[in-house]
């Protein structure tokens, strides 16, 4: 028998933990967890008696910075099933995503609910995986903050300095944000006692300075080339290639792609400006899900800002030169 994936709607979403509130959650995120992911979980898991807060394996820098402004560090776990009904996943839409943890899920008799503002991938399940997905917000954070609202949680400082961190580092320099995003980030703001300003100087400050030299040089040494009226940035990084394409954007290119090898896999970041997806039909997400197979690994995102992460090293270039010729073709349509 073939069991789909559930989908749910804002509604449903809102009924669900309405109806779970006294149950025993796993909240964890996507392998590698980043600001957006760690900070939802985090901030959600804050409003339950009975969540844990687990990772799948580790957090990124930043996200570890963050949890240690709100004293929080010590409260994240390495993700176990153990006495676990109900398991959470924020900021992901498939068990490729959670790495080997996702393997673990597969036989978990729980409920799973992914809740996710990427494109979903089309995966098949059993009937006890749900997802809730939704483009229209550019970041987890921003779901879980309206869903904080309705279900009647009051969010405090520490719970608003997290979602910040979240809506704001996954706006790709707001080129992903709505008119409902800011409205967020002036409640959020005025919550924390923060003012903008105040908060992107935290958001500088948290980078450490051998990273931002890393980030500048890596860019220097990129290449650059012209696609009719539009300019393509793209090169290999030392680390964080998410950084580096939101700065080749800002600096000026009209698409980029940047990669990165680790010990551990391979990880791709490719931004596009706005509105070129839609002059030019791009949905950079769409690319990374299909691209994704080349590294043996999983992919996704926004029609302007998406990645892909796998562990077939080797075939870094590949993906990239795969990405790289998706985005000449469709920029060299007209």
């Amino acid at each position: 028998m073939v069991f789909f994936l559930k989908i749910l709607s804002f509604e449903d979403l809102v009924s669900f933990f309405s109806s779970n509130k006294e149950k025993s959650f796993l909240f964890t995120f996507h392998s590698m967890g980043d600001r957006d992911a760690v900070g939802s979980a985090a901030a959600f898991s804050r409003y339950f008696k009975n969540a844990r807060l687990g990772t799948p394996d580790f957090i990124t820098s930043n996200a570890r910075r963050m949890l240690k402004e709100v004293s929080y560090e010590s409260k994240i776990e390495i993700a176990s099933l153990s006495n676990v009904e109900i398991v959470v996943v924020f900021d992901a839409n498939n068990i490729e995503a959670l790495d080997k943890f996702g393997l673990e899920l597969l036989s978990f008799k729980g409920e799973v609910l992914f809740i996710d503002h990427h494109l979903p991938v089309n995966e098949q399940l059993g009937n006890n995986f749900l997802l809730f997905s939704d483009e229209s917000y550019n970041s987890t954070a921003s779901i879980i903050y309206d869903l904080m609202k309705r279900l009647g949680f009051k969010a405090d400082k520490e719970a608003s300095i997290l979602l910040l961190n979240g809506i704001i580092s996954d706006s790709a320099d707001f080129r992903n944000a709505f008119a409902h995003t800011f409205m967020q980030i002036g409640e959020l703001l005025e919550i924390a006692n923060m003012d903008y300003s105040g908060i992107m100087e935290y958001f500088h400050e948290s980078v450490p300075i051998e990273n931002r030299y890393s980030t500048i040089k890596d860019l220097y040494n990129s290449n650059i080339q012209i696609i009719g009226k539009y300019l393509l940035i793209y090169g290999s990084a030392d680390e964080h290639a998410n950084i580096l394409a939101d700065m080749a954007i800002k600096i000026g290119a009209d698409a980029s792609v940047f990669w990165m090898v680790s010990d551990k896999e391979v990880s791709i970041s490719a931004r596009l400006r706005p509105p070129l997806d839609k002059e030019y039909s791009i949905h950079l997400g769409r690319i990374m899900q299909n691209a994704s197979k080349i590294i043996n690994g999983s992919g996704g995102g926004h029609p302007c800002a998406a990645g892909a992460y796998g562990p077939k090293k080797e075939n870094a270039e590949k993906i990239a030169n795969y990405i790289i010729e998706e985005i000449r073709k469709a920029l060299g349509r007209k």
